[in-house]
């Protein structure tokens, strides 16, 4: 059979927006939440999942499958990065650490070599192939552990004349990097701490003075700009602090509306990007560099963001979720520019047993072809190939010979690709 070369895509973004973000069909629903990913490339990554038992799963095809590859009791697994396709760690809030050195095909823990062992691992930034630093945990005592020979030997920093509360970490070189916490000091609120020498000392480039209040996700869109979520453990809403000159200063934008639980953070150029709430549905878009957020409808309980190019990023959280940029469907004119998309509805009835009938609604004249593939991508049925429109059209699919389970089908147009999710029960 052929196995499609596209991606069967599940659409949930907003009708407004020329970009999508969708559901992947790799992984199920999460037990617990998919609390971290990374990626060496548009297809090639790794997540990781938080509770019963935490678990470690890995993708070749944009999210489309994935690979189990660790199920261990680390007491919630939080953070992944990789130096290279082989060299990966994995961190916990319970301070586990674990290391492959073949892509993931096989993970050993290694924070029992560390002295003293750390409190937590919630964030990992990476530096070349052999530096890795790991961050603490949202609540003390805080540390940061350090490697610069892939792992052969580490330390550990204390970190508690800085800060009680620490997660987030970012080294844009092997000595210079920052760290998003909460100060010692109670007044100071949040801080975002500074080092050029590795670790060994550290300067506040950023204070709230909200008491409770610390700095959270960081991500550097290139080496001077810079954006931080902001979390409170208070009511109110959070913010994001902006750098423009390589973290030496930081500006504060208050986001109304945005909850207290502000956390991952990703920017696919210098103006689009997203945060959202790691306990609640959707994530806030800006296409100004942060000036303004847009809630859309898209995901639940995100706590990771992942750009791997400026046309794709991947979000982790109930489930696991795919943008692309300048996929046409639900469009609008800032991308493709026609005042109207052409519409796919969602198969009736469903679940369906036997026969369910696919509607679909086109703008303008056009060829098209829709296809059924099964849940693991694999061609199944041509339901119809011509050229149609203006209007409203409809196709029934006949599955009285294939077994229960999802299926895909597609509607490609001349305008562009169009998906749906069919679940068939016998």
């Amino acid at each position: 059979m052929k196995k499609i070369t596209f991606l069967l895509m599940f659409i949930i973004s907003a009708a407004s927006m020329a970009q999508t973000w969708q559901i992947m069909p790799g992984l199920p629903e999460a037990n617990g939440r998919y609390e971290d990913l990374w990626f060496i490339n548009d297809n090639t990554g790794w997540v990781v999942q938080c509770g019963g038992p935490d678990k470690i799963f890995k993708t070749t095809n944009g999210g489309m499958n994935f690979v189990e590859q660790l199920s261990v009791d680390a007491g919630c697994l939080r953070s992944i990065a990789f130096n290279n396709a082989n060299l990966g760690w994995a961190g916990s809030l319970d301070g586990h650490l674990y290391k492959t050195t073949n892509g993931g095909t096989n993970w050993m823990r290694v924070d029992t070599t560390i002295v003293p062992p750390p409190v937590g691992v919630c964030d990992i930034s990476v530096v070349g192939d052999l530096v890795m630093y790991g961050s603490g945990r949202y609540s003390g005592p805080t540390n940061l552990i350090k490697t610069t020979d892939g792992g052969l030997t580490f330390e550990n920093i204390d970190m508690g004349a800085y800060s009680n509360y620490q997660v987030g970490v970012k080294f844009m070189n092997a000595n210079t990097g920052f760290v998003g916490c909460r100060s010692n000091i109670v007044t100071e609120g949040s801080v975002m701490l500074y080092t050029t020498d590795g670790g060994d000392t550290w300067s506040k480039k950023y204070k709230s003075f909200i008491q409770s209040e610390h700095v959270w996700n960081i991500y550097f869109v290139n080496s001077t700009l810079g954006y931080a979520t902001v979390e409170r453990f208070a009511a109110g809403n959070g913010a994001v602090i902006k750098t423009t000159d390589a973290g030496l200063s930081w500006t504060r934008i208050n986001i109304p509306g945005s909850g207290n639980d502000l956390d991952p953070i990703g920017f696919i150029n210098a103006n689009t990007g997203w945060i959202a709430n790691h306990s609640a549905t959707g994530l806030r878009q800006t296409t100004d560099g942060g000036a303004n957020w847009t809630f859309i409808n898209v995901g639940s309980s995100i706590h990771g963001i992942y750009v791997t190019s400026d046309s794709i990023a991947y979000a982790s959280g109930n489930q696991f979720y795919k943008y692309t940029r300048g996929v046409v469907g639900i469009g609008g004119p800032e991308e493709n520019n026609i005042p109207f998309v052409n519409k796919l509805e969602q198969n009736y009835p469903n679940p369906f047993n036997a026969s369910t009938k696919i509607t679909y609604t086109l703008v303008k004249n056009t060829s098209l072809v829709i296809d059924v593939y099964d849940a693991n991508g694999e061609f199944v049925e041509k339901l119809l190939q011509t050229r149609q429109g203006p209007g409203e059209f409809s196709v029934s699919w006949d599955a009285t010979n294939y077994p229960s389970g999802i299926y895909f089908y597609s509607l490609r147009t001349d305008q562009g690709n169009y998906y749906g999710k069919a679940v068939l029960v016998k």
